[in-house]
């Protein structure tokens, strides 16, 4: 005879399948209860679960999208087999539990309650559990509270199975009807006070319902207690000894604005007025209490009393406050501060991306910023969101373009944000404008770049006029050899063609260090109106030309005719940016220059200075050459047309005179240079020119210079105009030989830079072996560099090769005298 098994799983299916609930639609009572219990432990989740052979179903859900899982998964089937309460405050932190496919995905379970549902056989049938994706802790009530709703939910099952069963228990013959109607409104009113009594139990709010006809006290919950600090008044409460005009004394002890809380207190027979009223209770021990308000109606809709409802808000309200405090930081913030999400829509804009870059918060808000920085490459930013995500943060420079259309260089700092689940979320961005701080690394490096060319320019300067010398000197002494008409044609050709060549040195010799020339006080206004005659008679007529200068302007330490050149050149430029006619404005004016401006710019100084503008309607410059235009032998013009010098000559002499020059440009628009000149106080001076050539009267003159040519030049030129000559080739030939002829030598001529002995050691020797020796220090640089003599000495000058006889006869005929 074949025996039969009964296990356990078999009676618990049975007891299951007697419901016939599986595969059913949702029913609000179920929908209630696991509301109900999401509410009580204030968890996302909540689920009845039904579990089948192979399935767990849910009858009934909060928080979850899907209906059932297989029967294997998750913790339900293990709440089922020990039929007892399972709590697991944190899954990741059990081994068992921390591998479970519902911890590592979707719904990402940290929290889990459950309670089996138990049929009156004692089988458990499924669970009621509640479902959190954050470590959380459950107390003992709500633990109990659970256990009752489970019990509720069996006795709906009890209830659907059979519907008879909800008669039954109120009385069961119709002829009991008016014991069956209070019976079942006395079982419905202690489920409801049971149900009321768990849920104010467990839930962190305060509840408080006063008669408003009699001022009873008609419920209260502890938590109502511990808020208003009157536990010692509880059991009165209870047992309604005390009506609510009696506790309310107790309660204003905490209240900062007691006339205020009171007259809230005062009972509302206003019946028509049903709805909730919300407002902040400021207690003086810091707390903020949250109370709601409300009208209570009996079944005939008659307004009997007011529900009270106490939430304590202080947490909240600090970490608004915190919230506030840090969005200020934000905004006070000297950088701009963006998040975008990973869809590149804008969730956040300070105050300093507003100023930034032009756009208010609300507008960029919500945006996406593709959309809002059109001219933002999208591979770049595809690129940087590339790293961030895979490195985490990327860090660069970027160029942005404003709401007006201004661009704007930023250091920008990305930085990833990874939600409570470590995953990415969003992108925060900081950026830094550099703008300015560009623009001066641009000046440096233009500074240096010229001052590297300025060196160069000089050694080869030196050298061009060591050669030059002997050739304009020798051009003076060989006119008066050869007195024929050919041969005076002959040498005044190569006279001007090395003086045009020294010319273009000099140019070479502003440029690079800037010659100082005659300098004196001037009037500039006397120079341009010089200009502006030449320019008028000079230039095409289809140039006009407008001078605008002002009334009482300031007078310059300068050399005119440098000045002059200046001017020159700079209107010549304009004239040929404009072929085909054009304006010129020439311009100038009096201007103060602060210490925010002189911060922007390198060479500026704070002070008095002349701005001295020209500006022309030309083609203008392209921006890509606009930085180069002051280097030496750089030209945009064709072949033939330009040396490239003109522009470096007006840089140097700018520099010589410690100004600076600025320009701006606009393609078809036009170009305006800006010079500014140190202006001075001073009473301007004019210095009169003498030409008479002066004679020697047989004075010894040292020639020192490793130059052989020079030094056979300028010997035979001092001969023939009744000089007596002695040559060396260093300095310290030179010594030894002044060493020798102390009585006789009257001048020394020394070049500055030589072999062995330099001029400046030589030229200190000789002052040293005697003070009063007359000497002149001559140079293929300007003094500008490092002089190693003082001029302002009666018996000591200096001159700049390449120089003619006549000024070397002058010059020595000063120092003799």
């Amino acid at each position: 005879m074949k025996s039969l098994v009964y296990s356990p799983e078999v009676a618990r299916l049975e007891a299951l399948y007697q419901y016939q609930i599986l595969d059913t639609k949702p029913e609000p009572a179920f929908d209630d209860l696991v509301f109900l219990a999401a509410q009580i432990c204030d968890t996302p989740i909540a689920v009845i679960n039904l579990v089948d052979a192979d399935r767990q179903w849910f009858k009934a859900k909060v928080g979850l999208d899907f209906e059932q899982v297989p029967r294997y998964l998750g913790f339900c089937p293990i709440c089922i087999a020990q039929c007892d309460v399972l709590i697991i405050p944190d899954t990741l932190a059990d081994a068992k539990f921390a591998n479970s496919e519902i911890v590592t995905g979707e719904p990402y379970v940290r929290f889990y309650a459950g309670v089996p549902l138990l049929a009156p056989g004692g089988q458990a049938i499924g669970t009621l559990c509640v479902v959190d994706r954050i470590p959380h802790e459950i107390t003992p009530k709500q633990i109990e509270s659970l256990q009752a709703l489970s019990r509720l939910v069996i006795r709906q099952l009890e209830i659907r199975k059979n519907p008879q069963l909800a008669y039954l228990v109120d009385g069961i013959k119709e002829k009991q009807a008016a014991l069956r109607d209070r019976q079942q409104a006395e079982a419905e009113l202690r489920w409801k006070e049971a149900l009321l009594r768990s849920m104010t139990s467990v839930s962190p709010l305060a509840f408080y319902v006063v008669d408003n006809r009699t001022d009873n006290i008609l419920y209260f919950n502890q938590q109502f207690c511990e808020i208003w600090g009157i536990e010692h008044l509880e059991a009165q409460m209870a047992a309604g000894k005390l009506q609510n005009q009696d506790i309310i004394p107790d309660c204003a002890k905490l209240i900062l604005d007691i006339p205020a809380f009171a007259a809230s207190c005062q009972p509302l027979q206003n019946e028509e007025y049903r709805a909730v009223v919300e407002d902040e209770i400021k207690f003086n021990d810091g707390r903020t209490i949250r109370r709601f308000s409300t009208q209570v109606r009996d079944r005939n809709d008659q307004y009997f009393g007011r529900l009270y409802i106490f939430e304590d808000i202080t947490s909240r309200k600090q970490v608004e406050q915190q919230i506030r405090e840090q969005a200020a930081l934000l905004d006070i913030s000297t950088d701009a501060i963006v998040l975008r999400d990973l869809s590149n829509n804008i969730l956040l804009w300070n105050k300093s991306a507003e100023q930034l870059y032009g756009w208010q918060a609300e507008e960029a808000i919500g945006k996406n910023a593709c959309q809002l920085f059109n001219n933002e490459p999208l591979l770049q930013y595809q690129e940087i969101c590339q790293t961030v995500l895979g490195k985490g943060s990327w860090q660069g420079e970027l160029q942005k373009t404003s709401k007006s259309g201004r661009e704007i260089i930023v250091e920008s700092c990305w930085m990833l944000v990874l939600d409570e689940h470590s995953q990415p979320k969003s992108i925060l961005i900081v950026d830094t404008d550099i703008t300015h701080k560009k623009q001066l690394e641009q000046q440096f490096f233009r500074a240096q770049r010229m001052e590297s060319i300025g060196t160069l320019a000089s050694g080869i300067a030196h050298d061009l006029n060591n050669v030059l010398s002997p050739i304009l000197m020798s051009v003076h002494f060989l006119k008066n050899k050869l007195p024929d008409r050919q041969s005076s044609q002959m040498l005044s050709i190569v006279e001007n063609n090395v003086k045009r060549g020294a010319n273009l040195v000099k140019q070479v010799l502003s440029f690079a260090r800037g010659i100082e020339g005659d300098r004196q006080v001037i009037q500039l206004r006397n120079i341009l109106l010089e200009v502006n005659e030449i320019i008028q008679e000079t230039f095409p007529k289809s140039i006009t030309l407008s001078t605008e200068i002002a009334e009482k302007l300031s007078p310059i330490y300068s050399d005119s005719t440098q000045i002059h050149q200046v001017l020159i050149n700079l209107c010549l430029n304009a004239r040929d940016a404009m072929p085909s006619g054009g304006n010129i404005t020439i311009s100038a004016a009096n201007i103060y220059i602060d210490e925010n401006y002189a911060r922007m710019n390198l060479d500026a100084q704070v002070g008095y200075y002349i701005v001295l503008k020209v500006a022309d309607t030309g083609c203008g410059i392209p921006s890509e050459v606009l930085d180069r235009i002051f280097e030496p032998f750089f030209t945009t013009k064709e072949f033939g047309k330009g040396t490239g010098l003109g522009l470096s000559t007006v840089m140097g002499i700018i520099k010589g005179h410690n100004g600076f020059i600025t320009v701006s440009s606009c393609i078809d628009q036009g170009t305006e240079f800006q010079v500014y000149l140190p202006a001075v106080n001073t009473a301007t001076t004019q210095i009169l020119e003498d030409s008479k050539i002066e004679h020697g009267r047989g004075e010894w003159v040292l020639i020192v210079d490793d130059e052989a040519a020079i030094r056979e030049v300028t010997a035979t030129s001092l001969e023939s105009h009744n000089y007596q000559i002695i040559a060396a080739r260093d300095g310290i030939e030179a010594i030894a030989l002044y060493a020798q002829n102390t009585d006789k030598i009257k001048a020394a001529i020394i070049d500055i830079m030589m072999p062995n002995m330099d001029g400046d050691t030589t030229i200190r020797t000789l002052q040293k072996m005697n003070p009063k020796l007359s000497i002149i220090a001559v140079s293929g640089i300007s003094t500008g560099e490092k002089s190693p003599i003082n001029q302002t000495v009666p018996n000591v000058a200096f001159l700049l090769k390449p120089y003619t006889v006549q000024e070397l006869l002058k010059t020595l005929h000063l120092v003799l005298s």
